[in-house]
């Protein structure tokens, strides 16, 4: 498997948070805005990404014997996009100062001033994806957001035009598309 499939590339990245500062990531984390109001919406090629700390491993049932806590906690981001990796952390770095907020109270950080340290520091904490899928891998962004529109079209049409007589739907029809 790769990071790309079609169009769409998958970045994951695992980032060591510093010592006694997970609660405080924790919580900036849960108050971010989600769905077009999250500050990643800025980013017109991102189709989703993902945001969160990790403290344990999963459970692995009954046989285990202990928990599998982490030493340190870690900040899992992972977005899918369409374009290369470099044009997306640009976009990222200049579009999203938030990243500061996030990836700040991560070791080593350098901060979003200096272009290519800061494009280095999260190429160094990406894993390769083993596992990518995508529904849509030869679709853009943009194309998502038109055929979803379109789609809005023709349902609020459909509820608008229920009733219309052949004639009265094919002119309603002809003015709608």
């Amino acid at each position: 498997m790769s990071n790309r499939t079609g169009t769409a590339y998958a970045l994951t990245t695992f980032a060591r948070v510093q010592r006694h500062r997970e609660d405080e990531l924790e919580d900036y984390l849960a108050a971010l805005p989600r769905g077009s109001a999250s500050p990643l919406a800025r980013i017109g090629v991102l189709h989703l990404s993902r945001l969160h700390l990790v403290r344990e491993l999963v459970f692995q049932g009954p046989n285990q014997r202990h928990r599998d806590l982490l030493r340190h906690g870690h900040l899992v981001f992972t977005a899918t996009f369409n374009g290369e990796p470099g044009d997306f952390l640009e976009n990222l770095r200049t579009s999203v100062p938030e990243c500061d907020e996030w990836w700040g109270r991560c070791v080593g950080y350098p901060g979003r001033d200096d272009r290519g340290a800061f494009a280095a520091w999260v190429r160094s904490l990406q894993v390769d994806t083993s596992l990518f899928q995508s529904p849509i891998p030869t679709t853009t962004v943009e194309e998502v957001r038109e055929v979803t529109a379109l789609r809005e079209r023709v349902i609020d049409f459909a509820v608008a035009a229920q009733g219309l007589d052949a004639a009265s739907l094919q002119a309603r029809f002809r003015e709608s598309f």
